[in-house]
């Protein structure tokens, strides 16, 4: 995971904590609460681009692919004495 993500996170649960405190409190705020999950949505969305980002990058990543692709275990050169 990269340093951002791990920042954005880290923030994201902050924010969800001051705002389940909020919510717990007597007389919670609508304004506090308003701004305060803006600031989640946004973090939260920041966290969903990371991530797909880092998904679309898994996916494209080119791949070693043999020459020769056997169809069995038994049509391997090493295992059939043919080698």
């Amino acid at each position: 995971m990269s340093r951002r993500f791990l920042v954005l996170l880290e923030r994201a649960t902050h924010i969800r904590e001051m705002i389940d405190r909020e919510l717990r409190s007597p007389a919670p705020s609508a304004m506090r609460l308003m701004r305060m999950k803006q600031l989640y949505l946004k973090l939260s969305h920041h966290l969903r681009t990371l991530t797909e980002q880092r998904i679309v990058a898994m996916a494209s990543a080119p791949r070693i692919r043999p020459d020769v692709i056997f169809r069995n275990v038994r049509s391997a050169p090493a295992l059939s004495g043919h080698w």
